[in-house]
């Protein structure tokens, strides 16, 4: 079976980011690279908690089912 150069090109792009995403997603599992924001909300829609993922600040509050995610830090 002959392989073409672009087909051969693009096998080794596929194995390099295959590659590279397993090993950045275990070193870069506590520090998160791109900030983000969950709100959570009791039943009556009251803030009850916030975590921040990124941003330096872990966070308040209790975290319940009923939530909103938000890009970037938000405090």
């Amino acid at each position: 079976m002959k392989v073409s150069m672009s087909h051969a090109k693009l096998i080794v792009l596929g194995a390099f980011l295959a590659i590279s995403a397993s090993t950045g997603a275990a070193t870069n599992a506590a520090n998160c690279c791109y900030p983000g924001s969950v709100v959570y909300y009791d039943g009556a829609g009251t803030v009850v908690g916030v975590r921040m993922f990124g941003c330096g600040d872990p966070g308040w509050g209790i975290v319940t089912s009923n939530s909103k995610a938000y890009n970037g830090c938000i405090m």
